[in-house]
């Protein structure tokens, strides 16, 4: 049986994605593997918080990581090394 992500766990992976290049909602979801709707739900909260940038060029919409979700990602990445060296699942 498939456990179910937690809304931090997904945040994390968008991050993670959107860090790795800068992409289109489409690209997102597909990676993600999340439905339309949660993504954005979850882009809503990353935008207002400022860990993500929407940029518009012509008819589509990317996205980039900022300094601050930079900064999210890389305290996520030391906390889940630590919690796996314990033997726990972040």
């Amino acid at each position: 049986m498939r456990k179910n992500r937690s809304e931090s766990r997904i945040i994390f992976e968008l991050l993670a994605i959107i860090d790795y290049e800068q992409c289109t909602s489409s690209t997102i979801i597909r990676k993600a593997n999340i439905p339309y709707n949660k993504f954005k739900e979850i882009e809503e909260i990353l935008l207002k918080r400022e860990l993500i940038t929407k940029e518009t060029n012509g008819d589509k919409s990317y996205y980039k990581i900022t300094e601050k979700g930079k900064d999210l990602l890389k305290g996520w990445r030391k906390f889940k090394e630590l919690m796996e060296l314990y033997g726990f699942e972040p």
